[in-house]
């Protein structure tokens, strides 16, 4: 044989709850700005996106200064490389099951999100 798509009629009821509905209609208030201007959702991503870059551009520099430390083309600062251990160990820790778990749960929202269905109830 070869393959057929097939496509059925199904009932269906699209449900939401209080929470979803407050988050559409304030979304919905922040992007109607009435003018040709960025909405506020798109300025507060533009924020957003600027301080990551800012953030990345850090890392890399401590990350250059801590690979020219150890091949002794500068050198080691105590103090810098301190407060670098404790900026890491400031920073979540990606790896850990419930990160995981949550991350994981997060995406199957935003996919049925996506196509349209509903979340299941924790």
């Amino acid at each position: 044989g070869e393959a057929t798509m097939l496509f059925a009629e199904l009932t269906y009821t699209l449900a939401t709850e209080e929470a979803e509905r407050i988050g559409v209609d304030h979304v919905a208030r922040m992007t109607a700005t009435g003018s040709g201007e960025n909405s506020t959702v798109a300025e507060h991503l533009i924020a957003q996106h600027s301080a990551i870059k800012m953030l990345h551009s850090r890392v890399k520099l401590i990350l250059e200064y801590v690979k020219a430390s150890e091949a002794g083309e500068v050198p080691f600062n105590h103090e810098i490389l301190r407060e670098a251990y404790a900026l890491c160990h400031c920073l979540p820790v990606l790896s850990t099951d419930k990160f995981k778990t949550d991350f994981y749960d997060v995406s199957v929202d935003t996919f049925d999100g996506e196509v349209g269905l509903t979340p299941p109830h924790r």
